[in-house]
């Protein structure tokens, strides 16, 4: 009888966990899409914001020179993604016959998002950081402590 209830429990359990996979490998909404994104190679670093509210914040590092943008990005089909003009263009990224870049997201183990710019499937390859995902809070965490510690030190020099 323990036997029959151990395997009906496991059986339940695969289920639920079956389900819980399938809604996150499936989810390509802006909000499980959103977060911070990373690409790096050939000299070049990029750290892509994504935002829930369909906003970006791309920045970018080449020979030591960094470049800031901000613009829209918008989902199309499952995967797709477009980005707006003001995003800024990485080398060996092509753009689409609306002069605009874009690209396609895609889910390591239907769990990791990271995102291919054209041309596609070789195109450059952001990662999605794991930290953004399971952490949102702690970069504005760290921000604050950081701040606070900046404010401590000034008052108490102004105190001496």
């Amino acid at each position: 009888m323990k036997t029959v209830f151990a395997r009906l429990a496991l059986c339940i359990l695969s289920i639920v966990l079956f389900c819980a996979w399938w809604y996150v490998a499936f989810n390509y909404d802006y909000g499980a899409l959103s977060g911070t994104y990373v690409f790096q190679a050939s000299g070049e670093m990029c750290i892509l914001h994504l935002h829930p509210d369909r906003t970006f914040v791309q920045e970018l590092t080449r020979s030591g020179e960094i470049q800031t943008s901000h613009g829209h990005w918008h989902r199309y089909g499952e995967s797709h993604v477009s980005f707006s003009n003001e995003f800024l263009k990485l080398s060996g990224e092509e753009m689409n016959a609306a002069g605009e870049p874009h690209g396609e997201f895609g889910k390591t183990l239907g769990m990791f998002p990271y995102l291919v710019l054209a041309p596609l499937p070789n195109g450059p390859t952001f990662h999605k950081k794991v930290t953004s995902r399971i952490f949102p809070s702690l970069k504005s965490a760290t921000n604050f402590r950081a701040s606070h510690d900046v404010e401590k030190k000034s008052s108490m020099r102004s105190y001496q």
